[in-house]
C-alpha cells in the first residue's frame, strides 16, 4: 500500500476532479434551468460522488471489501453532502437575493465550495482509517517459502 502522503495526494486529486464535476453541474443546472438551490446542489453532489468513489476505491487505496467501503463512503459522503446542500440552500435564501441575477450562480457555486472545504481532511482521515485497515485485514498473508 502507498504511504499516507501518496494516499493523501491521490485523495486530493480525486476530490479536486469530483469537485470540478460537481461545480460544472451545479453551475449548469442552477444557471440554465429554473430549479432551486437544493435541487441543483443535490444533482451536483450526486454527479461528483460516483466518480469520486471509484477514484478513491481503485486509486487512492487498494480495493478491499466493496460492501464495507461503499457503506463507509456513503455514510461519510452523505453527511458532507447534506451539509453542502444545507449551506447552498441557506445561501440562496440569505445572500443571493442581495446580488444581481447574473452573479447568483457564481455565488452559489462559491457557497458550495465553502461548504465542501472544511470536511475534506476529516473525510480523508475516516477513509484512510477504514479503507486502509480493511484492506490490510483482508489481504492474504504471505506464506514463507518451504524448504525442500
Amino acid at each position: 500500500m502507498a504511504p499516507p502522503r501518496i494516499r493523501l495526494a491521490r485523495f486530493t486529486v480525486a476530490s479536486g476532479i469530483a469537485t470540478g464535476i460537481s461545480q460544472v453541474v451545479l453551475l449548469a443546472v442552477y444557471g440554465l434551468t429554473s430549479v432551486d438551490a437544493t435541487t441543483a446542489s443535490t444533482v451536483a453532489f450526486l454527479a461528483g460522488s460516483v466518480p469520486h468513489f471509484l477514484m478513491v476505491r481503485y486509486w487512492a487505496w487498494p480495493a478491499g471489501k466493496l460492501r464495507s467501503q461503499l457503506t463507509t463512503y456513503l455514510t461519510v459522503t452523505l453527511v458532507g453532502g447534506v451539509a453542502s446542500i444545507a449551506l447552498t440552500t441557506a445561501a440562496e435564501a440569505l445572500v443571493l437575493p442581495l446580488l444581481p441575477s447574473r452573479w447568483q450562480p457564481v455565488a452559489l457555486t462559491l457557497s458550495y465550495l465553502a461548504a465542501s472545504g472544511p470536511v475534506f481532511l476529516a473525510k480523508f482521515a475516516v477513509f484512510d482509517r477504514v479503507f486502509a485497515a480493511r484492506t490490510r485485514r483482508y489481504r492474504p498473508l504471505a506464506t514463507p517459502a518451504t524448504a525442500s
